[in-house]
């Protein structure tokens, strides 16, 4: 595809009878309308995602409703690169925080790792001890909520 005399997309052409071939990106975004499709669609059966991507993905399936927020982390790739969102989601399996907020964390950290210091900092209480970003955190705390409900 050609648009203002620069390629914009690139597809290889298949002349199969009776065989379609899907190009799942190109539907991501429909499935913020109809996240269902994620189990079942055509585009969707035989997708190969990174094994991170499919390892998050396939405990997502699991729970109902869940599907929704693959989507998002799906969505996520569109905004960012799929390296950025790959990267994050092998952080979240190694660490543990396969949810989507922390996952989103994770991105976070790695477009912007290092926070700046805030302006006039006499002014702010002084740390004794610098937290550490630990995502296992929010596991533990979002697991003695589900406990507790």
């Amino acid at each position: 595809m050609v648009c203002d005399h620069k390629v914009i997309a690139r597809h290889k052409r298949r002349f199969t009878k009776n065989i379609s071939y899907f190009e799942p990106w190109h539907y991501v975004r429909l499935l913020s309308q109809k996240p269902g499709t994620l189990r079942d669609g055509a585009p969707f059966v035989k997708w190969e995602l990174p094994n991170a991507m499919t390892r998050i993905k396939d405990l997502y399936m699991k729970t109902k409703g869940s599907d929704r927020d693959f989507v998002e982390l799906l969505m996520l790739v569109q905004q960012h690169d799929i390296t950025i969102v790959e990267n994050a989601c092998e952080l979240a399996v190694q660490q543990n925080t396969l949810r989507l907020p922390a996952i989103i964390n994770l991105i976070n950290q790695l477009l912007d790792p290092v926070i700046g210091p805030l302006p006039k900092t006499h002014s702010y209480p002084q740390l004794q001890v610098i937290p550490k970003a630990d995502c296992k955190r929010y596991e533990m705390l979002y697991a003695t909520q589900e406990d507790a409900a």
